[in-house]
């Protein structure tokens, strides 16, 4: 994992937030048409549905781009352990969608993993105190 950070620290720092998220976008999107123009043909793109489309725009735009420019920017402000702490809201946010879009209200068990989530943030995400422990080190 530090590995990786320290690939995306230099890229993050050269083109921000946004650039990372652009810049991976169209790279991913190049790397697809690659492996559907070679594994399906270049008839495939013909045979997807308007619905089929408005998937690949939502998921373009929605959850790579729009997620893209939150991860980064929210590593940029609050630092990476605590970002890192805000994907716990990744199947809060699911379970919302899920009832926005028709599926049933999440079970009590769902709930009390809700509740645990959002204790945990805010337990994670406060202002750090100051150590109030007396030093160790001897003065003079």
């Amino acid at each position: 994992m530090s590995s990786l950070r320290a690939l995306d620290a230099p890229a993050r720092t050269l083109v921000g937030p946004w650039g990372v998220s652009v810049h991976t976008t169209w790279l991913a999107a190049v790397i697809f048409a690659v492996l559907g123009l070679t594994g399906e043909g270049p008839t495939a793109a013909a045979r997807l549905s308007r619905q089929d489309w408005l998937a690949v725009g939502y998921l373009a735009v929605a959850v790579t781009a729009a997620a893209f420019v939150l991860w980064y920017s929210s590593v940029t402000r609050l630092g990476a352990s605590r970002a890192g702490l805000l994907t716990g809201i990744a199947p809060v946010a699911a379970a919302a969608v899920g009832v926005i879009l028709g599926a049933p209200a999440p079970r009590p068990l769902v709930w009390v993993g809700i509740v645990v989530l959002a204790v945990g943030l805010a337990l994670g995400l406060r202002e750090s105190q100051p150590n109030s422990q007396p030093s160790s080190q001897p003065k003079g």
